[in-house]
């Protein structure tokens, strides 16, 4: 960390937001230059000890996008803010929750999945189990939504680093989501647990993952 006087701080600071000032009333929007401004500062606040302070005027700057109507840089906010890894977990699930909110205002479907997985792992990792498996639940039906009509979830897409996954991947993840869900309910509800087992086994079968379909197996020998 390098120690900054209080009249570089404001410097920065100041700079920063000029920065924001033209990129909200640039009538050419260039994301490209907009992801390697923002790395660039990042990296400046994060040399400062200064990160978290990046994160939350970033997150405002987005909203303040929303609010004016300026497509796709929100989501690359939001997108950068989910990988910093000193976010509380109040915090993260805030940031979270705002990116999925605005995923679905563009029916972005996959940037919706990418969000929700981070909450998963969130409440997963937290034991909260009422919202680990009500995350889990949206999950299957967005993965639903992407396999069912995966050329209009790659449409909607909007990314600007290289995405490589195609629909096997996606139906993957939905079986992988679906043996969540029924671990999570095995007891409490074993009949629709037996039910996405079965779906997942499909996938796991078709797929040939062998490894895969025997625990969908185990796991349905104790419903049995």
């Amino acid at each position: 960390m390098i120690r900054i006087t209080n009249a570089e701080l404001h410097n920065l600071n100041n700079d920063f937001r000029k920065f924001q000032t033209r990129i909200a009333e640039s009538k050419k929007q260039d994301n490209t230059y907009f992801i390697s401004q923002l790395n660039k500062y990042q990296k400046v606040y994060k040399k400062a000890g200064l990160e978290r302070s990046f994160a939350d005027n970033i997150f405002n700057f987005a909203q303040r996008m929303q609010k004016i109507g300026i497509d796709d840089l929100p989501g690359i906010i939001f997108s950068t803010l989910m990988k910093m890894p000193f976010l509380n977990p109040e915090v993260r699930e805030l940031y979270a929750l705002k990116g999925l909110e605005y995923a679905q205002e563009k029916g972005d479907v996959i940037h919706q999945l990418a969000r929700l997985v981070d909450l998963e792992k969130l409440y997963k990792q937290n034991k909260n189990t009422h919202k680990y498996t009500r995350i889990l639940f949206q999950q299957e039906k967005v993965l639903i939504s992407i396999c069912n009509d995966f050329k209009s979830a790659k449409r909607n897409f909007k990314t600007y680093t290289r995405e490589n996954n195609q629909l096997n991947h996606y139906e993957m993840e939905l079986a992988k989501t679906r043996v969540d869900i029924a671990k999570v309910i095995l007891k409490s509800n074993p009949n629709q647990a037996k039910i996405l087992l079965e779906k997942a086994g499909k996938i796991f079968e078709r797929e040939g993952r062998q490894k895969e379909v025997d625990f969908v197996n185990s796991l349905l020998n104790q419903i049995a």
